[in-house]
């Protein structure tokens, strides 16, 4: 109970106010006429106002309220490692029973290290943990906090702010002083590197709590297979060249065998995933004549970033009739032999664009063209509307291509049409985006002419005028070709009839001929966040598919892709293992590393106290080792300037907070002795100013 003093007029100010005036005005007056008893009419006057004022007394019935010790427990995957996970749990449950002992204070647990921001930063975060529970913790009540941990905390702030107030902060240690780990770092490593050029990797082999100085053997693998095994030292940086063979993931391991009193054998093994690609793609584009669909070719591979372009345009064949000397005109020799000879191994696709054989390349230069092919190159034709373009079928490029001519005098189809997918391309990844986002919305505009020709291999992706094959694809050798049997997608990039995904059909194409990864049919891609990872593949004709994993402990796992998005299907793995896993759709191989050389959570596992002393020495707080002090105590303290904490005993900040329960008030004096107060104040002046004379 707690009584305070308060003021309960019984007149508004106002009244009380010219009341007050009047006062002041009589007694003024008599002051002025000399009247004898103007002290009399002073004091009544006075009493007379602090009557009216009506002083009143208010009780408080006050209820205590409990103290909140917030425990913060470190359930990180580092917290797994020497038990140390069972050893916190051993220090919740003593501070639990330690304050049911200790009247007025109750625990209040969070569970930090599996939240959003730990899995996804792939380290601890405590901090980040407090901070989201701040604005359900009564602050007014907060007598402390202890963080249960390892010491390997990653978010530190280095100044509180809002978490001043549940200062102060200890911190309790779940591992030992004279821990011994080895581990092996990736000190360097770039995310990138160009095809078929060495990459540099940088390691460190790294022993914490004793160094032997004996040399240690470090095992290296390149794709899973064995790279070479060196001698190092501790401490010492090692640097080793690579050469990256193929586009996509290239996965590096580096690994050391255990030693004997270990912490942990899980950051034995660092290893890095480095994407292999071209420095840019080289097109070499070659048209037959200048025509209005030269534009659609040139505009897309010019601002195209990824591709440096070459391009050719023939304006005087040997066969035109001009009777301009050569010598007074002011275009360029085509470089046949220097294209096609010296240089055709520098580009990665070659575009024939309505190209026809006017003698100027030789059967060599068609061979180099096929056999540019084959050891991997791409080629691309796109025939014209003219029947001499069908020329080029009776080179060597002829038993490269899918299609063959009709030698007849239907060679070209010249009836308006609309170009259609076949079942096949409404589901290949050059074309199957198209089917989705154009074709069902009926946006396709016609085409008008067509080359007539015969498949004879390769898919065909696009039909057109009777049916006839428009978009043919094939795998030749190492390499790839297409053939477009039409020079009309003009008309889409010119909007003719609604137009059509010019844009997106001829990237497609070209990026699939040059080998683009994702425009692969058995594409596979792994993505890592904390330990979810996210598998992406191609879905099959018929609907979703399968992938095998295989964990990193060698076991492997059918992983069903059910996930539909646009035209990849998808499945989500949560890792229980650190390592590296390996997804595979029996062509293709795809990598995911968890825990190991990734985020900060492995990078460091042994027991440290250097990362929270500042905020404990800030706040005055205790730092304990519970392997030498498991029996430490608590003190309820006040505040002031002397520390919460020491080697052996946390000190708890005594709050005295409360909820009021109830008020209660009552008049100073009551209104009866108030009114007898009254009417003997008035009997005494009138007795005083001449009352008692006549008496």
């Amino acid at each position: 109970m707690n009584a305070a003093f308060q003021w309960a007029p019984l007149l508004p100010y106002s009244v009380l106010a010219l009341l007050l005036l009047a006062a002041v005005v009589v007694a003024a007056l008599a002051r002025w006429k000399c009247v004898s008893d103007f002290y009399g009419r002073s004091l009544f006057f006075i009493v007379l106002g602090f009557l009216l004022l009506e002083p009143v007394v208010i009780n408080e019935v006050r209820l205590p309220l409990l103290d909140k010790l917030v425990i913060v427990v470190d359930e990180s995957p580092s917290e797994n490692i020497a038990g140390r996970n069972k050893t916190a749990e051993k220090i919740l449950s003593y501070i639990k029973t330690s304050l049911a002992s200790a009247q007025g204070v109750e625990p209040v647990v969070i569970r930090a290290g599996q939240d959003i921001v730990s899995l996804k930063n792939q380290n601890t975060s405590l901090f980040s943990a407090l901070k989201e529970n701040l604005i359900s913790i009564p602050q007014g009540q907060v007598a402390g906090t202890v963080l249960i941990t390892d010491g390997q905390v990653h978010d530190v702030p280095e100044s509180l702010g809002a978490l001043e107030k549940l200062a102060p902060f200890h911190v309790v240690l779940t591992g030992k002083k004279d821990e011994f780990d080895r581990k092996v770092k990736i000190v360097e490593a770039p995310k990138y590197g160009l095809l078929s050029q060495e990459i540099t990797l940088k390691v460190k082999v790294e022993d914490s709590g004793r160094y032997s100085g004996t040399p240690i053997v470090l095992n290296v693998s390149q794709d899973g297979k064995p790279f070479g095994i060196f001698t190092v030292e501790a401490g010492e940086v090692q640097s080793y060249a690579f050469r990256l063979d193929h586009s996509g993931q290239n996965v590096f391991e580096f690994s050391v065998a255990a030693e004997k009193g270990e912490m942990t054998e899980s950051n034995n093994t660092a290893a890095v995933i480095v994407n292999g690609v071209r420095d840019r793609l080289r097109v070499l584009l070659v048209s037959g004549m200048p025509h209005v669909g030269e534009r659609a070719w040139r505009d897309l591979l010019k601002f195209d970033p990824s591709i440096d372009l070459v391009h050719f345009t023939i304006l005087r064949t040997p066969m035109s009739f001009d009777s301009t000397p050569s010598r007074e005109m002011s275009l360029i020799a085509f470089p046949v032999e220097e294209l096609f000879q010296r240089r055709i191994r520098d580009f990665d696709l070659i575009i024939f664009d309505k190209y026809a054989r006017y003698g100027l390349l030789q059967q060599q230069y068609f061979l180099n063209i096929a056999s540019f092919v084959k050891e991997g190159g791409a080629f691309l034709m796109a025939l014209g509307s003219e029947s001499s373009a069908q020329s080029v079928f009776k080179t060597p490029l002829g038993g490269i291509l899918p299609v063959e001519p009709k030698l007849d005098d239907r060679s070209i189809l010249s009836n308006p049409y609309l170009p259609k997918l076949t079942d096949l391309g409404k589901n290949h990844p050059i074309t199957g985006d198209l089917y989705r986002f154009h074709e069902s919305k009926n946006s396709w505009g016609r085409w008008l002419t067509q080359t007539n020709v015969n498949q004879t291999g390769g898919q065909v992706l696009m039909i057109g005028a009777e049916g006839r094959p428009l978009l043919i694809i094939d795998k030749v050798g190492k390499g790839r070709v297409a053939v477009l049997a039409s020079d009309n997608i003009w008309l889409w990039s010119k909007g003719v009839d609604g137009g059509g995904p010019y844009t997106e059909l001829l990237r497609n194409v070209s990026h699939w001929l040059m080998k683009e990864p994702e425009l692969e049919e058995d594409f596979i891609r792994a993505e890592v966040r904390g330990n979810v990872i996210t598998v992406f593949g191609r879905g099959s004709y018929s609907g979703s598919k399968s992938v095998t994993m295989t964990r990193p402990d060698g076991q492997d796992e059918a992983v069903a892709m059910l996930t539909q998005e646009k035209f990849l299907v998808s499945s989500r793995v949560i890792a229980d293992q650190n390592g590296i896993y390996r997804f595979s759709n029996g062509s293709k191989t795809a990598f995911a590393i968890v825990g190991t050389a990734v985020g900060e959570e492995f990078s460091d596992v042994h027991t440290t106290e250097e990362k929270l002393k500042p905020v404990v020495d800030k706040t005055k707080g205790a730092m304990i080792w519970y392997s030498e002090k498991p029996d430490f105590s608590f003190r309820r303290m006040r505040l002031g300037n002397g520390s919460f904490g020491g080697r052996d005993w946390i000190g708890l900040k005594h709050n005295s907070a409360y909820n009021i329960g109830s008020v209660e008030s009552a008049p100073l004096i009551p209104n009866w002795l108030s009114l007898l107060i009254i009417l003997g104040s008035l009997l005494t002046v009138w007795w005083r100013e001449g009352g008692k004379n006549k008496i």
